[in-house]
């Protein structure tokens, strides 16, 4: 997404300038509006809004840019230009999303709100536009629930038009914030029962819109062994490290669960087997702890 920010603030200052002199020009060189004089009025109205809008947006003002810009749309749909109202609604949806962008990484999360309603107001179908309001209202309190709901809008959007991107996007983030709440409520030294559980009922509920991860499996596994499910955290451990694709100091983390519930099961061989597994990155130390001290 970043990569994405980046590209479109780069090339909003050119995009912006061109259409002006091709939404004059098709509309000077149209023969029948010449014939008639009140469409022709319309027209040089049209012409005149649509330029103070565009001055608008290179002033980056939001406030004025969008109302004349709806103005230009509806003045271009009277006059029967119906090439002139697309154009016009392609600037409405290109400032949005390059707006809603550029608040998103300046974390003025309201700002990107509204500046993604407006583009998905005009661009139904760009998942992309539900998917950034989505990201927008996540990151302002109270507005979690909401925004669960419009991300699991855009993944739907996004299905239905191929972009796999998007959808793809707006999953991981609804897995992120779940994931996000189980690892909060066991982060905190030897985690009981209380922890396991309230990590538990994260998880559950991320279940609710999106499938598992091998990260979300992780948490549930060691929620699991917090609880004292020895069976059910090397289950969903094992089931995590299937689904794992990154190096061994990554899958680390799966062994060690497995290790400490295989212990705590009294299989001290395989349990030893998996300590040999786990002894990376920073699972090093208290691996080889246990090697030391319970495999010699």
């Amino acid at each position: 997404m970043n990569a994405n920010v980046r590209h479109i603030a780069q090339s909003m200052s050119r995009r912006v300038l061109v259409p002006v002199l091709a939404l004059a020009l098709a509309l000077v060189a149209t023969p029948v509006l010449a014939q008639d004089g009140g469409s022709q009025a319309k027209v040089e109205e049209l012409k005149k809004t649509f330029a103070a809008a565009m001055n608008a947006a290179k002033q980056g003002n939001a406030d004025e840019a969008y109302p004349k810009l709806e103005q230009s749309l509806q003045l271009a749909n009277e006059a029967e230009q119906s090439g002139a109202a697309s154009q016009i609604q392609d600037r409405m949806i290109t400032l949005a999303k390059n707006w809603g962008n550029k608040a998103l990484k300046d974390k003025n999360y309201a700002a990107a709100e509204t500046h993604f309603n407006k583009g998905a107001q005009y661009a139904p179908d760009d998942a992309y536009m539900v998917y950034g309001m989505g990201l927008a209202q996540i990151n302002q309190d109270g507005k979690t629930a909401d925004a669960i709901q419009t991300l699991q809008q855009a993944i739907s959007v996004a299905e239905e038009n191929g972009d796999r991107k998007t959808a793809q996007l707006a999953t991981e983030r609804i897995r992120q914030e779940f994931v996000s709440r189980a690892s909060q409520a066991l982060n905190v030294q030897n985690p009981g029962p209380s922890a396991a559980q309230e990590a538990l009922t994260a998880l559950d509920e991320m279940r609710e819109y999106v499938d598992a991860s091998a990260k979300s499996l992780f948490y549930r596994a060691t929620a699991l062994y917090a609880q004292g499910d020895h069976p059910a955290a090397i289950s969903t451990a094992r089931e995590g490290l299937e689904m794992h694709r990154g190096s061994r100091t990554s899958a680390a983390k799966y062994h060690f669960v497995i290790a400490e519930s295989q212990l705590q099961n009294g299989d001290k061989e395989a349990a030893c087997a998996e300590f040999e597994q786990a002894a990376f990155g920073d699972y090093k130390a208290r691996s080889e702890h246990y090697l030391e001290n319970e495999c010699n």
